[in-house]
């Protein structure tokens, strides 16, 4: 029997033919006619991540989570102790503000202070002793005119007396009771800064007890300019009883001053 011709079945029938073979370019076509659908295809697997190269970049990753939180605070941690520091530097270098009798003791230029400031205001006897304010508790000698002229030797003023009558004559100040009670071998030094508008005034500076006749003088020279002259004298009580101090310029022409200041008197 030729393999091409269909076989018979038993009964008649004819028998049910292999599929033939198609070409590879025809398109493949269901019971009806109509073109077959492409077969499912499976699912790809999900391919293992392959290995970088060394030349390929690494992906960066975000923080996320503890890690970043903790983090996140060191850094705020190390930025607060940055600024910490620095404030610290700062007010170190700062300069100190200078206090507020600092700042009142200077005027500009170097000029003196209101009020001098030193060991010659311990252990004075004499309250007014820088004429700061007036000449009061002090008075007059000789026809003159006191009044309280600005530029002291250390301060902002002191006592101007300027002479006033129709010949030269003595004008000075006086504390009647520079020591109101002083006792017999007791000792007391006296000085004070004096200069005159005229240069070479004689100024004496005298301490004087027992009712004037214990006398205890020092005379000098005043300079010439602005420069301020300090004359200085010791007294020993011989009586007991009050002190007189006298600060006194000799032969001064009308419209001269004698100009005194820092008046102190002291026992020792």
């Amino acid at each position: 029997m030729d393999r091409a011709e269909p076989r018979q079945a038993l009964d008649g029938a004819e028998a049910p033919q292999p599929p033939m073979a198609r070409h590879p370019e025809e398109p493949a076509v269901d019971h009806d006619g109509q073109p077959a659908l492409p077969p499912p295809q499976p699912l790809a697997l999900e391919q293992p991540e392959r290995p970088r190269g060394r030349h390929e970049a690494t992906r960066r990753r975000s923080l996320g989570g503890p890690a970043g939180v903790a983090i996140a605070v060191v850094v705020s941690v190390v930025l607060a102790g940055v600024l910490a520091t620095w404030l610290i530097s700062s007010a170190k270098e700062a300069p100190d503000p200078a206090p507020a009798g600092d700042a009142a003791a200077t005027t500009a230029q170097g000029a003196p202070t209101s009020r001098p400031l030193g060991p010659e205001s311990f252990g004075n006897l004499v309250v007014n002793w820088s004429f700061e304010q007036d000449l009061n508790g002090w008075q007059v000698l000789g026809e003159a005119d006191s009044s309280q002229e600005p530029q002291g030797r250390t301060s902002g003023s002191c006592a101007s007396v300027r002479a006033r009558g129709p010949e030269p004559g003595r004008v000075g100040l006086a504390l009647p009771e520079v020591v109101p009670t002083a006792g017999k071998g007791q000792r007391y030094v006296a000085s004070a800064w004096v200069r005159s508008s005229a240069a070479g005034q004689q100024v004496t500076v005298r301490l004087a007890g027992a009712g004037g006749e214990e006398v205890s003088r020092t005379t000098a020279t005043t300079l010439p300019g602005l420069a301020w002259k300090r004359v200085i004298v010791a007294h020993t009580v011989a009586t007991a009883g009050p002190l007189r101090l006298e600060i006194v310029a000799d032969g001064v022409l009308a419209g001269d001053a004698l100009l005194v200041d820092e008046v102190v008197v002291r026992q020792g």
